[in-house]
């Protein structure tokens, strides 16, 4: 059985979807075969992403209403590990019984399956999950994301799920000039552990462009750093500004 996180946020627009990309294609670096599932129906946007936007033509929904799999699973190009099945266009097609029963039956096929679900507070998939799946929740690192993100922390223990927090887009000189909080001000608001820091990045923000990230640029190795975690390995965080 392979290891299953759910990325989430409380505000949209935080890199939740990017943030899915990056820890997909760390994890795909080092051997281990993934699954990316993208849960946001009518916005989906991980094809476009990983430029698998027109080879698609089944989505999530069609998995759920039939017994052929495969057919909904896109391989990315140039990377045999990666996998992705697309959210469908329109919504209210992922029934939640159906969906359950779908996710007993594919995580004994991959190593690591990573859910990019929408963000919100909407949690009527997330019980449908295994109870060893980790809650990966992105944030920003100024005050509302943050708040937003301690809000989904609760509500998020209110139904037994754990969960940790990626800081997403972090400009060390901002906070070295008190712009943003410290790591530790940033961890309290929260209220979530801190998994890793993903530094602010034009070549994220072009992801949905260029489709790839530098295999030793700085997001890279922040996506490294958090994969190696969560397979058990003791990585220590790098100092701020080498971030």
């Amino acid at each position: 059985m392979g290891k299953i996180f759910a990325v989430t946020s409380g505000k949209g627009g935080v890199g939740k979807s990017t943030v899915s990309v990056g820890l997909a294609t760390a994890f795909s670096k080092m051997k281990q075969k993934v699954l990316l599932i993208d849960m946001d129906e009518g916005l989906r946007c991980l094809d476009v992403m990983l430029r698998l936007d027109e080879k698609v033509v089944f989505d999530l929904s069609d998995i759920l209403s039939s017994d052929d799999i495969a057919n909904s699973i896109y391989p990315v190009s140039d990377n045999p590990f990666l996998h992705l099945i697309p959210a469908p266009t329109k919504t209210g097609l992922i029934e939640p019984d159906l969906f359950k029963t779908f996710v007993e039956k594919i995580i004994n096929y991959y190593d690591i399956i990573i859910f990019d679900f929408p963000a919100g507070i909407d949690f009527t998939l997330y019980t449908c999950l295994p109870k060893q799946t980790l809650f990966l929740t992105v944030a920003f690192p100024d005050p509302v994301t943050l708040r937003d993100a301690s809000v989904v922390a609760d509500k998020l223990e209110e139904i037994g799920v754990n969960s940790r927090l990626i800081l997403n887009c972090f400009d060390y000189k901002l906070t070295k000039q008190k712009v943003y909080n410290t790591v530790d001000d940033i961890i309290d608001k929260s209220g979530l552990r801190l998994l890793g820091i993903v530094p602010r990045s034009m070549e994220l923000n072009l992801l949905s462009i260029n489709h790839r990230l530098k295999p030793k640029g700085n997001a890279m190795s922040a996506f490294l750093r958090i994969a190696k975690r969560l397979n058990g390995e003791n990585v220590s965080l790098p100092k701020l500004k080498k971030i």
